[in-house]
């Protein structure tokens, strides 16, 4: 087995491993173990597809959320972090064959030694050397496009036009530390310079509006951060979100991606109001879309928003935050509240860029990237997950929320719990008084016949693994529910016999995980469903 592989087994312990960690990491004395599951040959598993695009060896990370890192649906790039220098790659995602691209020498004074890249119409931009760089990607030779003042330094987060055929890029005094600062917005063609910003201020992470790209977004720093320009509306610039009114005492990480509105998606962190906000640059409220978790472990931080602006991605934050060597996870969130939040997979942290998860869509919005870092050495690889064409679970036949159902517990207790992160803002949480307690929920089916059933779980650092049994018979592998970062996930398991009228589903505690935080550990589910098999 290769270190990648037996890293990932070992030290995550959710998600479709779920299984293999049980027996990866053994558990405390209970009732029962491995060698009793899998009465049934029902599977975990969710209804996308996780591939792993490099290995940790090869230090390799995805670009950032307010960018676009694919080229078409078959080919992204990614990044390379080498000694003294940054290489690209774009790699087939159908072939899994490989085209570099350039290479860019970083020095070791270099605050920023590494790059950010944008794709768009077959041409990448991207900054390194204190200059911008444009790559045409049909013959690959980076020319170089800019070079800011003798005395300036430009920011590494450079911004393509929609239509493909300009770049927005700041500078600042050398080194960056404050302001004044300066964007201009460059002509890939013709190498034409104009001037789009200038104030004394610290302004950074210039975007143009996918939907209308005569709006572009900025940031400051503190309560004023989200900002905007535009020639006729805003040609000086202004403020489009009170934080302060809004309850929200931490915004940041504001991406300007969707093509549905004009208007940011911006993180709040803490507060009365914390999740994922839409903002927008005229007169229309800024709304909350989605609820995230208020505490450290599990809070969103960086977002990406889909073209159709219907759904977000999102890394979170782990048990002692963003800080090197935290493991996170990146959540699925749909824009319009049809479906709650879910877990993609999980996502280390770095101790600095380009080491953070900065998840973001395929063009298409089929697909999503994003960095994992490797918790003891800091090495960097790609995570690609694949819908398949729609991130909308598949339709279920029947559905009830936990808490709904008739339930016995046989030792522990049972109760209801509030999370925004739940499909109805509560769920149902299990605490046994010893291995072998168990909780059994009741419901009802039309007729007989074999079903998938899908559960809602809450993954979280004082979980338990448990076994699952449908009317007396274990269906698949032990449920470890540990997780060092609050998640949720939707296993879906198959060929599971069911019976007209009643049928009861059991969690059983066997065990935990040898990090689990409670002794024994706790069970927390959202929802059941059923569906039909294909």
């Amino acid at each position: 087995m290769s270190e990648d592989a037996m890293s990932e087994i070992t030290r995550r312990g959710f998600g479709r491993l779920a299984g293999l960690a049980v027996l990866a990491a053994g558990f405390t004395a209970g009732t029962g173990g491995a060698s009793e599951a899998a009465a049934l040959a029902a599977t975990a598993r969710e209804p996308f597809e996780v591939r792993y695009l490099s290995s940790f060896g090869r230090q390799r990370y995805f670009t950032y959320p307010t960018h676009n890192g694919f080229v078409d649906a078959d080919r992204i790039v990614l990044g390379q972090r080498e000694a003294g220098a940054t290489s690209l790659w774009e790699v087939n995602l159908r072939s899994g064959t490989e085209r570099f691209l350039a290479r860019f020498a970083t020095p070791a004074s270099d605050r920023n030694p590494f790059v950010w890249w944008n794709i768009h119409s077959g041409r990448l931009v991207t900054c390194a050397g204190n200059a911008v760089w444009l790559i045409d990607l049909a013959s690959p030779s980076p020319v170089k496009l800019y070079s800011p003042p003798p005395g300036r330094a430009l920011s590494v987060v450079v911004n393509l036009h929609p239509a493909g055929d300009r770049v927005l890029c700041s500078h600042y005094p050398a080194p960056i530390t404050a302001g004044p600062t300066t964007a201009v917005e460059i002509e890939l063609t013709g190498g034409q310079v104009k001037e789009v910003f200038s104030g004394n201020v610290m302004a950074t992470h210039f975007q143009y509006s996918a939907h209308d790209p005569e709006w572009i977004g900025y940031s400051l720093g503190g309560s004023t951060r989200t900002w905007a320009l535009h020639p006729v509306h805003a040609p000086q610039g202004r403020m489009i979100w009170d934080q302060g009114a809004a309850g929200v005492p931490v915004a940041t990480h504001e991406v300007w991606t969707s093509g549905a509105d004009t208007g940011c998606l911006a993180v709040a962190i803490g507060g009365s109001a914390p999740g994922l906000w839409m903002v927008h640059p005229d007169d229309r409220p800024d709304r909350l879309l989605a609820r995230g978790p208020s505490g450290t472990n599990g809070a969103y931080n960086h977002c990406s928003v889909s073209a159709d602006g219907r759904w977000a991605v999102t890394d979170t934050n782990g048990r002692n935050g963003s800080g090197p060597g935290q493991t996170g996870s990146v959540a699925l969130v749909d824009l319009t509240g049809v479906h709650p939040p879910r877990t993609l997979g999980p996502a280390g942290w770095g101790s600095a860029h380009p080491g953070h998860p900065h998840p973001g869509f395929s063009p298409d919005g089929r697909m999503v990237a994003y960095t994992d870092t490797e918790a003891a050495t800091d090495r960097t690889r790609v995570v690609l997950c694949d819908s398949h064409g729609d991130w909308a679970p598949r339709p279920l036949d029947w559905q009830a929320e936990a808490e709904d159902l008739a339930r016995t517990v046989s030792g522990g207790s049972a109760g209801t719990f509030a999370d925004p992160q739940c499909g109805s803002g509560h769920g149902l949480l299990f605490t046994p008084a010893a291995p072998g307690d168990a909780l059994t929920c009741r419901f009802p089916q039309p007729g007989p016949g074999l079903r998938t059933l899908r559960l809602r779980v809450k993954h979280h650092d004082s979980r338990g693994i448990y076994r699952l049994s449908v009317n007396g018979t274990t269906v698949g592998e032990p449920l470890d529910l540990y997780s060092p970062v609050m998640t949720y996930t939707e296993p879906e398991f198959t060929q599971v016999p069911l019976q007209a009228g009643v049928n009861t589903l059991r969690l059983t505690h066997l065990g935990q995980h040898a990090d689990s935080t409670r002794t024994p550990g706790t069970c927390a589910i959202d929802r059941i469903g059923v569906r039909h098999p294909g």
